[in-house]
């Protein structure tokens, strides 16, 4: 629980209360490369930060083709909303890039503790805002950048994970074909 713990307290600003509740309700899970933490239709009503590895968050389109939402890694977090919130299945799958380790938090006792102390509720702020930061970047980037641009950006964004991801996964993060990003860098030499 050492990552969830270090990235509740940094967004907090402060050391919180009730971690041996949470601590009841983590679970240290490993995944194999490839292997799904979980599937588009799945309930799962829990936050997971990742403290080893990468995680991909994608979409199937009507083909079966993949599109990735995002990359994940060490000390980050990510969940599903329309569980978390509505209490709808996931609309995503999430899968280890390669061997990952996450911790597997139970969200219902994270909203029993906002209830109850004022810093939780101040740290779950802080990471939807950071969160909500991020989606309008990504948002923005898809509907106003061209691809080359949307490279650079990614590059910027994940300068460590840019060398640990296969080119088709980069290239379907940024809606492109995995032949089009290879024209991409030949042209921009990276």
């Amino acid at each position: 629980m050492t990552y969830t713990r270090r990235l509740m307290e940094q967004a907090a600003g402060t050391a919180l209360p009730g971690w041996d509740i949470v601590q009841m309700v983590t679970q240290v899970r490993q995944f194999r490369k490839g292997e799904e933490v979980f599937a588009a239709g799945e309930w799962k009503p829990f936050v997971y930060v990742v403290s080893t590895g990468i995680v991909k968050l994608t979409y199937l389109d009507i083909d079966g083709v993949e599109w990735i939402k995002s990359f994940i890694g060490p000390g980050d977090f990510f969940a599903c909303p329309n569980v978390l919130v509505s209490g709808q299945p996931t609309d995503y799958f999430a899968a280890a890039v390669d061997e990952c380790v996450l911790e597997q938090v139970d969200y219902a006792t994270i909203k029993e503790l906002c209830e109850q102390f004022p810093p939780w509720q101040k740290a779950i702020r802080q990471l939807l805002e950071q969160h909500i930061v991020r989606k309008e970047q990504r948002e923005r980037e898809l509907l106003t950048m061209t691809p080359e641009d949307r490279y650079l950006s990614f590059l910027k964004t994940y300068p460590n994970m840019a060398e640990q991801l296969q080119l088709r996964d980069i290239a379907r993060y940024l809606g492109v074909t995995p032949e089009a990003l290879s024209r991409i860098r030949k042209r921009l030499r990276v």
